[in-house]
């Protein structure tokens, strides 16, 4: 009789967490029906060119764009604030979203900033390119005149590591720019920044 009453306790204790589980997430579908919809939308986006970060392959995503979520408000309000197009998933304190327009991988701002995104090839996540480029100088006493030929603003110097990092202006391609920067003599490497995880504050 106890140990009727006992498993009869536990199951109704699991039944909640369980629902939660396995019932829905907030958009009101199931987990396993918003995997399948994402894994197919993103069979469906435009891919561009690759890039290597952090020792990863990423392949950007054409006119999948990442825009910052604004104090109060919703990720749709956001959405609708940059134009429109159909929201893929929120990313820390962004919202990643399908543009109607295939843009080149550059930074844009209208009616506030927005992303260029790419995709993890080997894991499936979608990061953010925030634009900012790691280069490895051959000599780093260049590094205001690399800046200066390729348009950049340079973000921070670090001599003993022989590394800058530059950030592009509004408008470049910040895939274009990287081609740019290998084909330089005083350059020994460059890689794009892309971000996958964002802290959220609490």
């Amino acid at each position: 009789m106890n140990i009727r009453f006992i498993a009869l306790l536990i199951a109704l204790i699991a039944l909640p967490t369980l629902a939660q589980t396995i019932d829905k997430y907030p958009s009101g579908k199931n987990i396993t029906t918003q995997a399948t919809e994402r894994a197919a939308l993103l069979q469906t986006l435009g891919r561009g060119s690759s890039v290597i970060s952090n020792s990863q392959e990423y392949q950007i995503l054409l006119g999948v764009r990442a825009a910052e979520i604004i104090a109060h408000e919703q990720p749709q309000q956001a959405l609708t604030r940059m134009g429109g197009g159909k929201m893929i998933e929120t990313k820390g304190s962004f919202v990643i979203f399908s543009a109607a327009e295939q843009s080149q991988a550059s930074v844009t701002s209208v009616n506030g900033t927005s992303y260029p995104t790419a995709l993890n090839l080997r894991t499936g996540v979608i990061g953010i390119v925030p634009g900012t480029l790691s280069v490895k100088l051959r000599n780093i006493a260049s590094a205001a005149s690399v800046a200066s030929e390729h348009n950049l603003d340079v973000v921070r110097v670090f001599p003993h590591l022989q590394t800058a990092f530059y950030r592009v202006k509004p408008g470049q391609d910040v895939v274009a720019v990287a081609t740019s920067l290998s084909a330089d003599a005083r350059v020994a490497s460059v890689e794009v920044e892309v971000v996958e995880h964002m802290n959220v504050p609490h």
